[in-house]
């Protein structure tokens, strides 16, 4: 069962992708002949976030030793892939986007047990083992948690990127399966962390534990007080998560002091749950859906040779 599933998976690539590089059996097969592409002698970087919900992927050049440009980002669904099946849908885009060939690659992961099949796959696809971003590697910023080795690669991606992008004191809110909230002092180190459950998870975890609420969609701007039970719980998830979200950048603001100190608050987004509750915000956030991506662009570059 399991192979006639791969094999239907591989014909479905297949039709999707018809510049799809061979495919033997469950073995992708990258031409000999294909010289990696340099532009002024630097990489051309894979990298991929795997999260519990999603693996994004994303292909950056860079234009110099620390600077990468984004070409190319999708997304996958998160499920338990092969190392062969993983890295013949990644190939499938990047072929359908017209993506250069690629000869580097960095891997940050949330779930353990996809880490594994997901560098076996970007090491077929770019001739060596991937940089995979773990504790202990040069960030260029402090962590100042109790415990840094527990803190989430997506949390040190998310800082790499924005410290990029924004000037310290920030708050980097990251909206997908959990909502976490970052704060990033004046010196640029991060001082904790505020996790709560996203969007999605918490109206999944209302409607299972409710007999008669059904699957609620949530979209479009719900009006503050609801009239029925579909609006009526719109307007708590979304509006609630809003006054939340500004609540929390209000305290913050109080907790680091900004305004006797002089200093702005840089707010920064990523996720694909924020665009939903991006509306009801008072405050204004810069957002990014490949924040994450470019961090671990930016922490490859700090820690390895561009070649």
């Amino acid at each position: 069962m399991r192979g006639r599933r791969a094999d239907w998976a591989l014909t479905a690539l297949r039709g999707l992708f018809p510049t799809m590089r061979r495919i033997t059996g469950l073995h992708i097969e990258i031409p000999a002949n294909r010289n990696p592409y340099r532009n002024g002698g630097f990489a051309m970087l894979l990298a991929v976030d795997v999260g519990n919900s999603n693996i994004a992927v994303g292909v950056f050049r860079f234009t110099d030793a620390r600077t990468p440009e984004i070409i190319c980002h999708f997304k996958l669904g998160a499920h338990n892939y092969a190392p062969d099946e993983l890295c013949a849908a990644i190939d499938g885009f990047l072929c359908r986007y017209g993506a250069p060939a690629v000869n580097a690659a960095v891997v940050s992961s949330v779930v353990p047990h996809l880490t594994a099949p997901v560098c076996a796959a970007a090491k077929t696809l770019c001739g060596t083992a991937p940089f995979v971003v773990t504790g202990g590697i040069r960030t260029g910023f402090g962590i100042r948690v109790k415990n840094p080795e527990q803190l989430g690669t997506d949390i040190v991606s998310n800082a790499a990127a924005a410290l990029t992008l924004a000037k310290a004191p920030l708050v980097i809110l990251d909206m997908g399966t959990a909502t976490t909230v970052t704060v990033v002092d004046e010196n640029n180190a991060i001082l904790g962390i505020i996790i709560i459950p996203g969007l999605q998870t918490s109206m999944h975890a209302l409607c299972a534990s409710a007999a008669q609420l059904g699957d609620i969609p949530l979209d479009g701007k719900p009006e503050l007080i609801g009239r029925d039970t579909r609006a009526s719980i719109s307007s708590g998830v979304l509006n609630g998560s809003a006054l939340m979200l500004d609540g929390f950048v209000r305290n913050i603001r109080e907790a680091l002091d900004t305004k006797a100190r002089g200093t702005s608050l840089s707010l920064l987004a990523t996720g694909g749950s924020f665009p939903t509750v991006e509306p009801l915000l008072r405050n204004k956030f810069a957002y990014s859906d490949t924040l994450t991506l470019l961090g671990e662009a930016v922490l490859y570059a700090q820690n390895c040779k561009i070649v």
